[in-house]
């Protein structure tokens, strides 16, 4: 990933546009406890891997363990639909699969009338980014990107004219402004659906930690950002019970594993507490994760 993919989120911020006076060192970016007022969240979602495979003891080194050993990270996190990528990504989103269960591309036979969480933000308020997107609310396959992985896509909710305007492609020159709740969706090679673990790990680092990286940024020094490194499925022949990775990057985290049971649900349960908004369909059956986290 270029370093224009870094100023692109971190501007889509709110943040200024040179690097932050550090105070949150970027090697143990969840060490301040005392931060606990969270205004901005951000999800960088990646595919098809479960827990053992990025995580476990016999996982090779990658930013993935290291962000593991110095903030907040899930033992049991599971996804809510298998195998197919798209339910999940409405789940989390929204609080329903909707029926769907195909990764089906955006159009009248596939899409859904639900509220989701970008709604409840509202306009200007939230970001969905997708690396390799051919141009703003681009709804087809093309190349290393897939629209299934912007779930904003899908809600018909979301006008024609927001989706243009807050569903865009990583461009050279970020938009202004300051965004409560922001998606990424790294191309197919870097999210791993296509490519390799230490592709991904590469990708996160330089998107985190390189020189105008997310955790760099004043939003994130102030302690207003939480980031949260979400998983969609295991993958392969692995059952939807699989535990799958999640990681919370934020500086009232500090290290710790949590093994309480977790899913999509719980996940976006919590986001909407973060943010002040009402649970949604199957988020209100469930708990949030937040405390847990020391969020």
């Amino acid at each position: 990933m270029g370093m224009v993919v870094s100023a692109l989120v971190i501007s889509g911020m709110g943040a200024s546009a040179q690097p932050a006076t550090a105070v949150i060192s970027v090697s143990s970016p969840c060490a301040k406890r005392t931060f606990r007022h969270y205004s901005h969240v951000v999800v960088i979602a990646f595919e098809n891997q479960s827990y053992k495979s990025i995580l476990g003891s016999s996982a090779p080194p990658s930013y993935f363990k290291t962000l593991a050993s110095t903030c907040g990270s899930a033992s049991n996190f599971s996804a809510v639909s298998f195998p197919r990528s798209l339910p999940d990504y409405l789940a989390v989103t929204s609080g329903t699969t909707s029926g769907i269960t195909s990764d089906c591309v955006p159009g009248p036979a596939c899409s859904t009338s639900a509220r989701s969480i970008f709604q409840q933000v509202g306009g200007s308020h939230w970001s969905s980014w997708g690396e390799s997107m051919p141009s703003p609310c681009y709804a087809q396959n093309r190349g290393l990107f897939v629209p299934r992985h912007l779930p904003a896509l899908y809600f018909t909710r979301i006008s024609h004219a927001t989706c243009v305007a807050d569903v865009r492609p990583l461009p050279s020159t970020p938009p202004s402004g300051s965004r409560r709740f922001v998606w990424v969706a790294p191309n197919l090679n870097n999210d791993m659906h296509n490519g390799t673990p230490a592709q991904a790990s590469a990708w996160l680092k330089t998107f985190l930690a390189g020189p105008q990286g997310l955790l760099r940024r004043s939003t994130y020094q102030a302690g207003h950002m939480a980031i949260f490194i979400w998983f969609d499925t295991a993958g392969g022949s692995n059952s939807m019970a699989t535990p799958v990775p999640l990681l919370v990057v934020a500086p009232s985290v500090g290290h710790r594993l949590v093994s309480t049971h977790l899913t999509d649900y719980n996940l976006l349960h919590g986001w909407q507490g973060m943010l002040g908004v009402p649970c949604l369909a199957n988020s209100c059956r469930v708990s949030g994760f937040d405390r847990l986290f020391g969020l």
